[in-house]
């Protein structure tokens, strides 16, 4: 798994008859077909002991439609619970729906105290926590805090000013 002109594939195949190397497993090569219906030919091709996988797994229409499809849901997901499976950037979690509350996401910089500033600001308020989920990664935390339906409309606007806060939004 390389680039596909950093291999001699003749080379390799010499070594396979040979014995010298018992087998090989072959992701990338120098010539890759460029979608589904073009031919796939290599020097390796029958040989009992060697694995070949053009790598355009991802390049079939098929794929790239079934790509489109995974993508869209994830951010539909996000948008609509605030579950953030498959993300790179932000630490993945998968929520129930919580009925008779307001969800709040609060994004912001992996450092220690934030959390406790969170909490800190809805208890002065009173505001009764339903459920609340961190999850975090090397440089970002991922708070969502399900909080009662009744609770004080200044929560949402004070939770932005927790020190380093990247992004607070309320979903439902």
């Amino acid at each position: 798994m390389s680039r596909g002109d950093v291999l001699a594939l003749k080379a390799l195949k010499k070594m396979i008859e040979k014995g010298h190397i018992s087998g090989a497993g072959i992701d990338v090569f120098e010539n890759e077909p460029k979608g589904n219906t073009d031919p796939f030919a290599c020097e390796l091709q029958g040989m009992a002991n060697v694995v070949l996988t053009p790598h355009i797994g991802g390049s079939t229409m098929e794929a790239q439609e079934n790509i489109g499809l995974d993508v869209a849901g994830k951010l539909i997901s996000f948008l609509e619970t605030g579950s953030s499976t498959g993300s790179l950037s932000v630490p993945a979690l998968s929520l129930p729906v919580q009925q008779n509350a307001h969800r709040m996401l609060h994004i912001h910089k992996n450092v220690p105290g934030v959390l406790s500033e969170i909490n800190g600001i809805l208890s002065k308020l009173k505001v009764n926590i339903l459920g609340q989920y961190l999850k975090t990664n090397t440089d970002i935390g991922y708070v969502v805090v399900d909080v009662d339906k009744r609770t004080s409309s200044k929560a949402l606007s004070e939770l932005k000013k927790v020190k380093h806060t990247i992004k607070v939004r309320q979903l439902y």
